[in-house]
């Protein structure tokens, strides 16, 4: 059984509060926990909350946010050094979004806010590297993006498994026990959607209008990433 420790570093816009549980429960739901049978603890980050013992834990995700890893909040800065820590252990630890750039300004990456504007609605992801936990049908995959800031800079020992045309370091990895993705597997095209009305201004006409068409008519295959994640946090391959 996979003890796993997701570590929420932000929520649920509260006008879509009612609709759409928290970052726990989004993530558990994707990765189907219940039918795994699997042991789930969520710890908001964001808020100063983090485990006591992380070698009780087998796993850990670390989930998308609004904020910037960049930002000096005292929980990023707390953050950054839990991450290192679990690093130091070898677990199995997976970032998405925010938890992707996070991961990697850990090891000494650089993040920042993309000049070219926000990447939303659904991406064409070209993996260029086969890791044992992705599937040979995983050359390339459409997954909802959702973000302006982006890694720029990685050091060597990461390597580079997928790309889009708006986001270079798309999805990373180190060794077989970090993962990390700059795309959104767990959210839902209504979910998309719902967030689109919600920063609309903030994204811009033009983006929001070509986003939500595609949002629309496309189904994403972020399916295909529950299983891809679980097998990964489990050691699977």
């Amino acid at each position: 059984m996979n003890n796993l420790c997701i570590l929420e570093a932000g929520f649920i816009n509260p006008a879509l509060k009612n609709k759409y549980p928290s970052y726990a429960k989004l993530f558990s739901e994707f990765l189907t926990t219940n039918s795994r049978k699997w042991k789930v603890s969520s710890f908001k980050i964001y808020n100063n909350e983090f485990p006591k013992n992380i070698q009780v834990y087998d796993s850990f995700i670390i989930t998308g946010s609004s904020f910037g890893v960049y930002e000096n909040h005292n929980w990023i800065i707390q953050t950054l050094k839990l991450v290192n820590k679990i690093i130091s252990y070898k677990k199995q630890l997976v970032g998405i979004c925010f938890g992707h750039q996070l991961i990697i300004q850990a090891l000494n990456g650089l993040v920042e806010k993309y000049s070219e504007g926000w990447s939303t609605g659904i991406n064409p992801v070209k993996f260029n590297i086969q890791k044992p936990w992705l599937p040979k049908f995983c050359e390339q995959l459409k997954l909802i993006s959702f973000h302006q800031d982006q890694v720029i800079k990685v050091p060597n020992f990461v390597e580079h498994l997928a790309e889009t045309n708006f986001c270079k370091y798309y999805a990373l990895s180190v060794d077989d026990y970090i993962f990390t993705i700059q795309g959104h597997p767990e959210f839902s095209n209504t979910y998309a959607l719902d967030l689109l009305e919600i920063k609309r201004e903030s994204i811009g006409e033009k983006q929001y209008f070509k986003s939500k068409k595609i949002l629309e008519k496309q189904n994403h295959q972020g399916y295909l990433f529950s299983e891809i994640i679980a097998n990964f946090l489990e050691k699977k391959f």
